[in-house]
């Protein structure tokens, strides 16, 4: 699906939580966007161990789950988070205002 949606984007998808923190490590990319449900290791703690590597890393939390669960993905780090299901337009607005940041650093 992120492919899809960010087409203009170089996407690299990680197929659990600690492949998504071995992924940081190496690619150090931009922006991550972290789901809350994975195998081996969640997106709450992934997101904890991210921010271990670099505090400033701009971690957007992705979740079906309630409430409770993305407050605990926003603990651990994450700047926001979007609900699923989302469409394109509000993914691409909420990368778009980080991006910006981005490149006025």
């Amino acid at each position: 699906m992120y492919q899809v949606f960010l087409k203009d984007f170089r996407v690299l998808i990680a197929k659990n939580g600690e492949e998504a923190v071995r992924m940081f490590k190496f690619f150090k990319p931009d922006i991550v966007l972290m789901d809350i449900s994975m195998p081996l290791m969640d997106g709450v703690e992934a997101t904890r161990e991210i921010m271990k590597i670099n505090p400033s890393a701009i971690v957007i939390g992705v979740t079906a789950f309630s409430s409770q669960r993305g407050e605990e993905l926003l603990r651990a780090g994450a700047k926001e988070i979007i609900r699923k299901p989302f469409n394109r337009k509000v993914l691409l607005e909420v990368i778009k205002k980080y991006a910006d940041g981005l490149r006025k650093s």
